[in-house]
């Protein structure tokens, strides 16, 4: 039998050989419809849904193995008062096989573009694909089983830096309600240090974090505060073979903060340390990487990556994850795609290996729905 600090190198030098695709599941959540100026004066419906079948087996102390399945729906219609501006106003339906109950929510949004680069959203934000934060940083399971987000997002894109900076205000309080106050923000960006032909070099660093609390709040209780940063080095490589299509590896630091007291950590800050990698192909992506967490918490992220959980009395000092990911994705129409993931994770400390397998249906489409409006 082989001892934890051997299955570790034996599984570094597999990662190496691979080399890395880091696409995480959440890279297949796209509903957002892309923004047309030549839409000015017309009127659409769109349609975005997404039907899932996840099942997790946990081995852990403070996370429990459950599944879900379902499917949510949002109809809005799009209007273009002009080139530069869209209005989104609709509602999204979520509901669980197996239940009778059905959550709603309602959706509007107005979504400024002034330059082809630059856009400004108000009201319901676009999450695609958790806004590229990584899965320690923020589940992809709040696609499935969270509300919409709202607030104010601004998204910055050319060819060698992009950012989506956002604050999702998820409770808003009034001068006397017996509840704080509760709003996500972040900001995600990437610098590209080089890029050649086939290759590119970059920069991803990430700011986000979850505040309770607000300067009116009666409730009981401090506020508190949850922070992370992450930084990270970036290398990808294009093969341009159709079995093998590219290669990528990164590596990233994190940092947390967090309220004293809230978990059973027995700090307030911790650190992680995340390396990754695999190779894109014909059939699927398959990614491998290697994760160790110290005092590391974060309650947005994926609940195997942290060091402890809210309200539960077990908590580890020193969190070691390997982990492989293997990712299916096929386009049906434009927009539309039908996915297969399964995520594996051994933890070489205690010997317990826990999985994930999902199935994703994700529809998008858009009907004119008349050709102007007066």
């Amino acid at each position: 039998m082989l001892n934890g600090q051997k299955l570790i190198c034996l599984f570094l030098l597999v990662l190496l050989s691979f080399g890395g695709s880091a696409q995480d599941v959440s890279k297949i959540f796209v509903s957002d419809e892309p923004f047309d100026p030549k839409s000015t004066g017309k009127l659409s419906l769109a349609i975005d849904n997404l039907n899932f079948f996840k099942n997790n087996e946990y081995k852990s102390k403070y996370v429990d193995g459950y599944t879900l399945t379902g499917t949510w729906v949002r109809p809005k219609l799009l209007f273009y008062p002009d080139k530069q501006l869209r209005f989104e106003l609709g509602g999204e339906v979520l509901t669980y096989n197996g239940r009778d109950d059905y959550k709603f929510y309602p959706w509007f949004s107005v979504l400024y573009q002034p330059k082809r680069n630059l856009s400004l959203r108000m009201g319901n934000l676009n999450r695609d694909q958790n806004h590229g934060l990584p899965e320690p940083l923020m589940d992809s399971e709040h696609f499935i089983n969270g509300q919409p987000e709202a607030g104010i997002q601004v998204k910055f894109k050319n060819q060698r830096f992009k950012a989506d900076l956002w604050i999702d205000w998820q409770k808003m309080i009034f001068k006397g309600d017996p509840f704080k106050e509760r709003f996500v923000f972040g900001a995600v960006t990437e610098l590209i240090l080089l890029k050649a032909e086939n290759s590119k070099l970059s920069l991803p660093i990430t700011f986000n974090g979850l505040h309770e609390g607000g300067e009116i709040d009666t409730a009981p209780g401090l506020a508190h505060t949850y922070l992370t940063v992450s930084e990270g080095i970036k290398f990808g490589h294009q093969l341009g073979g159709s079995l093998f299509k590219s290669w990528l590896i990164e590596s990233n630091l994190f940092q947390s903060t967090y309220p004293q007291g809230e978990t059973a950590l027995p700090s307030k800050k911790g650190t992680a340390f995340y390396l990754r990698g695999g190779i894109t192909s014909g059939y699927g992506n398959l990614m491998a990487g290697f994760w160790q967490g110290r005092h590391f918490f974060t309650p947005l992220g994926m609940p195997l990556f942290q060091n402890g959980a809210l309200n539960e009395p077990f908590a580890v000092s020193q969190n070691r994850l390997m982990t492989l990911s293997y990712l299916y994705d096929r386009k049906i129409l434009d927009q539309s795609k039908f996915g297969f993931a399964f995520d594996l994770f051994y933890n070489p400390v205690t010997h317990k290996p826990s999985n994930s397998a999902a199935l994703y249906l994700v529809v998008n489409l858009s009907v004119l729905f008349k050709k102007s409006v007066n």
